[in-house]
C-alpha cells in the first residue's frame, strides 16, 4: 500500500549575529537528487538539504544548512555503516561528513580547495574498507575517513586526458581476480590493480572501450553483480566479457543510464524515465514506476530491497522486483514535511501567523501556505487540478481576516478563504481583461487591500491596467491613467501597493517590454465610482543628490510604523514623507536615507539593488539585496545599521535575498533566497496594547565561561523606557524599547557584564501606559 511518511526531528541551531540566532529552514526536499542506502537506514541529497528514513522506526532525520550542512544541493551521497556516517558531496567540492548517532555535521574543504582544476564538483562517493573513493571533475580522490584528509589523488588515468571528469568508481575484480580500481570518464572505462606498485602512474591504468562507440563512448556509471563489472553509458548498459576484452550491450534502452546498483543477484539502474533491471542472467529490460516518471537515483539495501528517488517526489520504497516486470508500484513515498517547492517569488504574513509563500517563476509552482505549527500545504495542479495553465502565481496579499489573494502571471486572481476554499478569477467572472490576442490569459502583474475591504489589481498586456473588487464582490475596471509623461498606451502596471491613507502606489513598466520600468505612479482615488475625483503623480526621472528617486527601475513599495513610505530601487533605498496627499502635492519627491555615522558613506545602501522591503515592529527596516539581508534603525541623524546577514555569518543558503515577510507577533522573519527560505526568530515583535507583568527569558539566566547571552524582555507596549536595576534601587542600564521586545545583552552602562543576582526590570510606556515589571536572576 501506498503511504506517505512526514515524519520530523533533529532539530539543531546554527548560531549568527547577536539577536539573530534561531533559525528555521523551509526548503523542499522532494527534488532528490542523490540516494545511498545502508545497513540501517536510507539517505537522499535533494535540492532541500539531506534527509535520512530509519528502517526500523520510520523516522526522519532532515538536515539542512541550519542544521550544519555546507550547502544545500548536494549531488553525491554515501554510507558508511562500519563508521556510522554519511558523506555528502557538492558542485564545489566541499565533501560533508554526518555523524549518525549525534547529527553532527564536519566539512572538508581539501577538494574545493584545488583551485589548479577549474572545475572540482564531487560525482560520485564510494566507501572501501579504510578510505573513501571520490570521484570529482579532476579525477579520483583517495580520502581517509579516519584521519580527515586526503590520502592520494589520481588525476592521469592511463591514456585518457589529464585531470578528466570521472563520473563513477568501482572496486571489484579483474580478469585475473585481482581487485581493480575502475573509473567511469568520457571516453570508456579505465582501471588499475590495487596492488600497484603507484597509481598515480598513467602507464599503470589500462583503458577499457572495446564495443563502445557513439553516445555510449560516455560512461556515466558503474556496478559489478556476480563477478562481472557493468556499465551504465550514454546509451545503454554494458557488460565486460573479461575473456574477451570488450564490452557487450544489453539492449535494455536508448537512454543514458545515470546509475548502477548491484542487487546481489542481478543489477537495477535508471535512465531518464525508468527503472532498469538486469537479472543474473544478464537479460535486462526496463521497468515503469507509474506517477514517478523523473528517476534521479537508486540504492539497494543490503538486505536487497530497491529505493528510488525521483526528481520531484522525494524517496520511494520500490522492494524488490520480479522477474520479467514491466511495471512496478513504490511501497512508500517517503517526503519530509515542507512546501513542494523551495524557491519562493515572495512572502507575506497574515494576522494568525500564517505565512503564505507566491510560487517560483516557473511551471506548476503553485503557491503555499505554511500554518503557525509549522505544517505546510500545496496549492498546485498536482492537488487542485483547477489551477491547471494557472501557473506563476507570483504576487501575493493577505487581508485583515486571513483571506488570501494571489496574482498569476496569466491566470488571473486567486482567493484562498479559511486556508483551503479557492475561488479564481480570470476574464469569465471578473472586470480583469486577457492580454492582447488572447482567450482568457490575464497577467497579473500585483494585488492588495485597502482599508474599505476592495481588493485592487493591477495587469499587463491589456487595455484596462487595473481593476477594483469591492466587498460585495463588484468588479470594476478602470483605463490607464493620462498626465504626467503617461498616454493612453501606457497601460503595464506592476505591483501595487496601497498605504494607511488608501494612496496607490503602482510601479509603472515599460508598454513594449515588460522587463523595465518606467517610473512610479501614486494615485488617490477618492470615491473609486467616480473618475473625476482621482489624482495621481507620476515620479518618471531619477533624481540625485538625496533627492528624487535613486532610480526609476522601482522594485518595492512599503510602509513604517511613522507612515513613511520606503521605496526600493535597482539603485538603493529612498522614502516619502508621507501626508496622504502625495498624489497631489506636487512638492513631495523621494529622500535618500542618510547614515548617521558618515564612515559608512553619505547615502544608505546607496547603488545596491533593493528586492524588497519589509517593517519589523521596532520600526526597523529590512532589505532584501543581492548582497543579503540588510536591517536599519532611525537614530538620532540618520540611519544605522543593525545587522547584515549573508552566507558567511548566518546559515542564509545564498546573498541573493528575493523577498522578506514578518511575522509581528512571534517576531519571525522570514527570507527567501534564489536557493530556498529560512527564517529567523528576531528580538522584535508587536507591542503590547497596554502594560502587563513583562515576561523576561531565559530566566534564570546561566553565564558561561564563553561570556553573557541575549536576555529578551517581552511584553513591552509600543514605545518604553526600560531600567534594570538592582533589587536595592541602583540603575544598572537604561534601554530603549520599540516595539513588544527588547534584548540585553546583560552588561551595565559602562559595559560590564553583571555580577550574579536578582535584577529588577522596569518598564515604563512614555506614552502614558503606565509601568510594567520583571524580573530576572543571573548566574555565573
Amino acid at each position: 500500500m501506498l503511504t506517505m511518511v512526514l515524519q520530523t526531528s533533529l532539530a539543531q541551531v546554527r548560531t549568527s549575529p547577536q539577536g539573530f540566532t534561531e533559525w528555521t529552514a523551509h526548503t523542499s526536499f522532494r527534488s532528490a537528487r542523490a540516494v545511498a542506502a545502508g545497513s540501517d537506514g536510507v539517505w537522499v541529497a535533494s535540492d532541500g538539504g539531506v534527509f535520512g528514513y530509519d528502517l526500523a522506526s520510520g523516522e526522519i532525520t532532515r538536515l539542512t544548512i541550519v542544521e550544519g550542512l555546507s550547502s544545500v544541493q548536494g549531488q553525491s551521497i554515501a554510507v558508511d555503516d562500519v563508521r556510522g556516517q554519511v558523506w555528502v558531496g557538492y558542485a564545489d567540492g566541499v565533501l560533508d561528513r554526518i555523524d549518525i548517532e549525534t547529527g553532527q555535521v564536519e566539512a572538508f574543504r581539501d577538494i574545493a580547495r584545488a583551485d589548479q582544476f577549474p572545475s572540482r564538483g564531487i560525482q560520485r562517493i564510494v566507501v572501501a574498507q579504510d578510505v573513501i573513493y571520490v570521484a570529482t571533475s579532476f579525477g579520483i580522490v583517495v580520502f581517509s575517513p579516519d584521519r580527515g584528509e586526503v590520502q592520494d589523488s589520481f588525476t592521469r588515468l592511463g591514456p585518457v586526458p589529464p585531470a578528466i571528469q570521472v563520473n563513477d568508481v568501482l572496486i571489484a575484480p579483474g580478469a585475473n581476480g585481482e581487485e581493480r580500481l575502475w573509473a567511469a570518464v568520457s571516453e570508456g572505462v579505465v582501471s588499475v590493480p590495487l596492488s600497484a606498485p603507484n597509481l598515480q602512474d598513467p602507464s599503470a591504468w589500462t583503458l577499457h572501450r572495446t564495443g563502445l562507440s557513439g553516445n555510449a563512448l560516455e560512461v556515466l556509471s558503474l556496478a559489478a553483480s556476480g563477478g562481472t563489472v557493468f556499465s551504465g553509458t550514454g546509451q545503454d548498459v554494458y557488460r565486460w566479457l573479461a575473456p574477451q576484452n570488450r564490452w557487450e550491450r544489453l539492449n535494455a534502452t536508448n537512454e543514458p543510464v545515470f546509475q548502477l546498483a548491484s542487487t546481489g543477484d542481478g543489477l537495477v539502474g535508471i535512465d531518464r524515465f525508468r527503472l532498469v533491471s538486469v537479472d543474473a542472467q544478464g537479460s535486462a529490460g526496463l521497468v515503469s514506476v507509474p506517477g514517478f516518471i523523473f528517476p534521479s537515483g537508486v540504492a539497494v539495501t543490503p538486505g536487497g530491497a530497491v529505493w528510488m528517488t525521483d526528481a520531484g517526489d522525494g524517496l520511494l520504497q520500490i522492494g524488490s522486483i520480479p522477474a520479467g516486470a514491466t511495471e512496478v508500484a513504490p511501497q512508500q513515498v517517503v517526503v519530509p514535511d515542507g512546501p513542494s517547492a523551495g524557491e519562493f517569488s515572495e512572502l507575506e504574513v497574515g494576522p494568525d501567523g500564517t505565512l503564505w509563500a507566491g510560487g517560483a517563476d516557473a511551471s506548476n509552482t503553485g503557491f503555499h501556505m505554511r500554518r503557525p505549527d509549522g505544517s505546510w500545504v500545496d496549492f498546485t495542479t498536482d492537488e487542485l487540478p483547477e489551477l491547471s495553465g494557472r501557473n506563476r502565481f507570483l504576487s501575493v496579499h493577505v487581508d485583515a481576516d486571513g483571506t488570501a489573494w494571489f496574482g498569476s502571471e496569466g491566470g488571473g486572481v486567486a482567493r484562498i478563504e479559511n486556508g483551503q476554499d479557492v475561488t479564481l478569477y480570470d476574464a469569465t467572472n471578473s472586470s480583469l481583461r486577457p492580454a492582447t490576442g488572447t482567450g482568457n490569459f490575464v497577467v497579473v502583474s500585483g494585488v492588495d487591500g485597502d482599508s474599505d475591504g476592495s481588493i485592487w489589481a493591477t495587469t499587463r498586456a491589456s487595455g484596462l491596467p487595473l481593476h477594483r473588487r469591492d466587498a460585495n464582490g463588484d468588479w470594476t475596471e478602470f483605463a490607464p491613467l493620462v498626465g504626467e509623461g503617461l498616454t493612453a498606451n501606457t497601460n503595464a502596471y506592476g505591483p501595487i501597493f496601497i498605504d494607511s491613507f488608501g494612496q496607490k502606489w503602482i510601479i509603472v513598466l515599460n508598454e513594449t517590454n515588460f522587463r523595465l520600468v518606467r517610473g512610479l505612479m501614486v494615485l488617490e482615488t477618492g470615491n473609486p465610482d467616480a473618475v473625476e475625483d482621482d489624482d495621481f503623480r507620476f515620479f518618471g526621472a531619477a533624481g540625485g543628490s538625496g533627492l528624487g528617486l535613486p532610480s526609476t527601475t522601482v522594485t518595492a513599495v512599503a510602509e513604517d510604523r511613522d507612515g513613511q513610505v520606503w521605496i526600493g530601487t535597482s539603485s538603493g533605498p529612498a522614502f516619502f514623507i508621507n501626508t496622504g496627499i502625495v498624489a497631489r502635492d506636487a512638492s513631495a519627491q523621494a529622500i535618500w536615507p542618510q547614515w548617521a555615522d558618515r564612515s559608512l558613506g553619505t547615502f544608505v545602501l546607496f547603488g545596491l539593488e533593493i528586492n524588497d522591503i519589509a517593517v519589523d515592529p521596532a520600526n526597523r527596516i529590512w532589505f532584501a539585496t543581492r548582497e543579503g539581508a540588510w536591517l536599519i534603525e532611525p537614530v538620532e541623524g540618520g540611519f544605522a545599521p543593525v545587522v547584515q546577514l549573508t552566507v558567511d555569518n548566518s546559515p542564509l543558503f545564498s546573498n541573493i535575498i528575493l523577498s522578506i515577510a514578518v511575522d509581528e507577533t512571534s517576531g519571525e522573519v522570514y527570507f527567501a533566497t534564489d536557493r530556498g527560505a529560512l527564517s529567523l526568530t528576531s528580538d522584535a515583535v508587536a507591542a503590547a496594547a497596554a502594560t502587563q507583568d513583562l515576561t523576561v527569558f531565559p530566566n534564570p539566566v546561566r553565564f558561561d565561561s564563553g561570556g553573557p547571552t541575549d536576555i529578551f524582555i517581552d511584553g513591552l507596549v509600543e514605545a518604553t523606557d526600560i531600567r534594570i536595576m538592582t533589587v536595592a534601587g541602583s540603575l544598572v542600564r537604561r534601554l530603549d524599547g520599540r516595539g513588544g521586545r527588547v534584548r540585553w545583552d546583560g552588561r551595565d552602562e559602562s559595559g560590564r557584564v553583571v555580577d550574579s543576582g536578582v535584577y529588577l526590570v522596569v518598564a515604563v510606556g512614555t506614552n502614558d501606559e503606565g509601568t510594567a515589571y520583571g524580573k530576572v536572576a543571573i548566574i555565573h
